[in-house]
């Protein structure tokens, strides 16, 4: 039996999670369990020619058509998949609509979310870029590979990573930046840039999905230098711009330490695009600090005496000891979201943390606390003495337009903490 999958959470986080949605897909639709569509963003009203009131309250039925396989409006059953299916136009024309379908959950009430990331005329051209492949998932009515598991199955991994290495060369992927925000001045100290592939097939995958996929086949060094090139040039612009923005941050996968000529590339790329080695924080998860290899243990090194800011990513939640941390050359941790999830309801939560700030501290290290979501929880590590925290308390990761629009919303990226 296909499991369900809630990606949503509940009710208390909805309102977030579904404004990232808004931002980060083209069209949304929500479905209470008598099939009656009782939410739609803006997206799906221009694209598909209805009007709201042409929508809201209307079943589904009535505007999607099911393959024949799914004997009427079994929406339950299609929890977790990506369909295909026949969409009825307000303007009477018909298109074809690859769309995800997942499970809700609103004060106890079960309903469905419906998103919509690629349309296509219900005949395609004979010179379509559909694969074969993908037209053979188109017409069988369903996609698998973004089903709950770790991986893609083997049959699909391959496709998909061609897919991903065309999305690499031909700029198809999107940075978004999260920023990191200073809890004691109110003043913005840098932004994470954060790697986004909107799939023409499948819709939104999720980074970790596609992260684990490049690393499977070989191709996370051409995905982690697309990110430090396109972070660096953006950050160049910005400076360009007058826009301030102190530093950028970028993930590297542990994989990548293997190369020894990593430190040299990544300075090369600075010197590109104009910046120093005080405008880059390198983002390593803490496994890759602990790595028994020479060569990686070497690169780690090299890499902290040519300047490189190095931070130890999701700090806490694996190989913390108080032996490793003494060795390591970073200048930055960043405590995992799970210490801070209840950090406001949980004892244990605030104590670990506050003893993560006190190891951070008498190391001499910045430490940044991820994750934060409320402003019980920014006030909390604020008493507490956290510097920096990051989270969608303040914004959820932003488009480049989006974050120049947020930095002028806040006097150019002064947040007020005076009030929490």
């Amino acid at each position: 039996m296909k499991k369900e999958v809630n990606v949503l959470g509940d009710g208390r986080t909805l309102p977030r999670e579904y404004a990232v949605l808004e931002q980060l897909t083209d069209s949304i639709l929500v479905v209470d369990a008598d099939s009656n569509i009782v939410l739609v963003n803006k997206a799906a009203l221009s694209k598909w020619s209805y009007r709201l009131d042409q929508l809201i309250g209307k079943s589904i039925c009535s505007v999607v058509e099911y393959p024949e396989s799914y004997q009427g409006f079994a929406i339950g059953q299609l929890v977790g998949s990506t369909v295909h299916l026949l969409l009825h136009q307000g303007n009477g024309v018909s298109c074809k609509v690859v769309m995800s379908v997942s499970k809700l959950l609103l004060e106890g009430q079960c309903q469905y979310l419906l998103v919509a990331k690629y349309c296509y005329p219900s005949e395609l051209p004979t010179n379509s870029t559909i694969s074969p492949y993908h037209r053979k998932l188109l017409d069988r009515g369903t996609l698998d590979v973004l089903q709950s598991r770790t991986r893609p199955p083997a049959a699909a991994e391959l496709p998909l990573a061609t897919d991903l290495r065309v999305a690499i060369q031909q700029h198809q992927l999107q940075l978004y930046y999260q920023p990191q925000v200073n809890v004691i001045t109110g003043r913005i100290c840098g932004v994470e840039a954060l790697c986004r592939w909107f799939h023409n097939d499948y819709g939104m995958i999720a980074p970790d999905k596609f992260i684990a996929l490049a690393e499977s086949v070989g191709m996370i060094t051409e995905l982690d230098l697309w990110v430090l090139g396109c972070a660096c040039r953006q950050l160049a612009q910005w400076r360009a711009k007058g826009v301030d923005i102190p530093a950028v941050a970028i993930n590297l996968s542990s994989v990548n330490l293997t190369i020894e000529h990593l430190p040299e590339l990544i300075m090369q790329v600075l010197r590109d695009n104009g910046l120093t080695t005080s405008d880059l924080v390198v983002e390593i998860t803490e496994s890759g600090f602990v790595e028994k290899d020479v060569t990686v243990k070497n690169v780690i090194n090299r890499l902290f005496t040519s300047g490189i800011k190095l931070s130890v990513d999701d700090f806490g939640v694996g190989y913390s000891n108080l032996s490793r941390l003494q060795h390591l050359p970073a200048m930055q941790l960043k405590l995992d979201r799970s210490l801070i999830e209840h950090i406001d309801s949980n004892d244990v939560a605030k104590s670990v943390s506050v003893a993560a700030l006190l190891i951070g501290k008498s190391m001499q290290l910045q430490v940044v606390a991820e994750g934060v979501e409320s402003a019980e929880q920014c006030r909390i590590l604020q008493q507490i003495g956290f510097p920096v925290v990051q989270g969608y308390f303040f914004a959820a990761p932003l488009s480049v337009h989006q974050l120049e629009q947020w930095l002028d919303s806040h006097s150019n990226g002064m947040v007020d903490v005076q009030h929490l």
